[in-house]
């Protein structure tokens, strides 16, 4: 189960820092084999006996499967649709600054208006799915280990 899990979370570390580098083009691989193996972590979990009849760590372990399965299927595309999003915005808004201001033609400014206002939106949608990720990954993880140290306290021998 251990095995299973670190699997997992090696690649949403990956992930993560392909997200914070905000490199699109590693992060779509990255979800792929995240899904992959939160897909196989699931049917490598179903074929694991539990210890000593206690299934607590394969249930939290499937937790955590749960949460990075929704995570790849759900949630990182769009964080890839934002990015995207904000590399159209940007590309937008240095063409608009390159002109003086007094330069700028009623069309410009209205096409440059309108990209600001698809992309505020964006942005406030993509902070709340950030934090909803955070703080999802937060309690996953928190849960995981609690039940690791409840299991191990539980099941190691005591002298």
């Amino acid at each position: 189960m251990i095995a299973v899990f670190n699997k997992c979370l090696e690649q949403d570390e990956e992930i993560t820092k392909a997200i914070t580098a905000k490199k699109v083009n590693d992060i779509e691989p990255g979800r792929i084999a995240l899904l992959q193996c939160a897909t196989s972590g699931r049917k490598q979990l179903d074929s694991i006996e539990s210890f000593d009849g206690d299934p607590a760590l394969k249930f939290s372990c499937r937790d955590v499967l749960k949460f990075y399965k929704q995570l790849a299927e759900s949630d990182l595309p769009n964080v890839i649709d934002f990015f995207m999003s904000e590399e159209i915005f940007f590309t937008a808004k240095k063409k608009f600054e390159k002109k003086p201001a007094k330069k700028h033609s009623e069309s410009e400014i209205l096409a440059y208006n309108n990209e600001v206002k698809k992309y505020n939106p964006e942005l406030i949608k993509y902070s709340q799915l950030n934090n909803f990720i955070a703080n999802s990954r937060k309690l996953t993880l928190y849960n995981w280990y609690s039940s690791v140290k409840i299991f191990m306290d539980a099941h190691s021998r005591k002298n």
